[in-house]
């Protein structure tokens, strides 16, 4: 378990309607292209599952945050390592971010575990955190150097 400092960033995560409408939005415009697109019917329904599924995982890990991999919770400390909270746990697990992508409604990030084979992906929607620390984290991530 890492000890955690009061002057480490940490940013609390919680539900994003704008990152739910978003999904909702993309994959139903997917669903309305496979529709009018000409195809076999097994494929059509193949497809549309495909895109609800996506639609339900989208949802739960990413606007919702109560999945097993919604991560809810992110840290940065000073010296640039940081490390996350996944929803329904207490401990935190050490990251590397490997990309990142930050503009003030929206925050996207790819963050890679040692324990895990592929690398997570996080979407901070400013509806889901506060403004200041969220402010903060910006700043932060634009300041860091993120190695190649």
């Amino acid at each position: 378990m890492l000890q955690k400092s009061e002057t480490n960033l940490i940013l609390n995560i919680k539900v994003s309607h704008l990152l739910a409408g978003i999904f909702l939005a993309i994959h139903l415009g997917g669903m309305l292209l496979v529709a009018v697109t000409p195809m076999a019917w097994l494929v059509r329904l193949g497809l549309w599952g495909v895109l609800g599924w996506s639609l339900y995982y989208s949802l739960v890990t990413h606007a919702w945050r109560s999945g097993p991999l919604a991560i809810t919770a992110i840290e940065l400390d000073n010296e640039g390592v940081a490390s996350v909270r996944f929803a329904g746990s207490e401990t935190w697990q050490p990251v590397r971010i490997t990309s990142r992508f930050v503009h003030p409604w929206l925050t996207l990030m790819t963050l890679r575990l040692d324990n895990r084979r592929w690398p997570l992906s996080l979407a901070i929607a400013a509806d889901a955190v506060e403004p200041e620390p969220f402010r903060r984290w910006r700043v932060a991530l634009k300041l860091q150097v993120v190695p190649g």
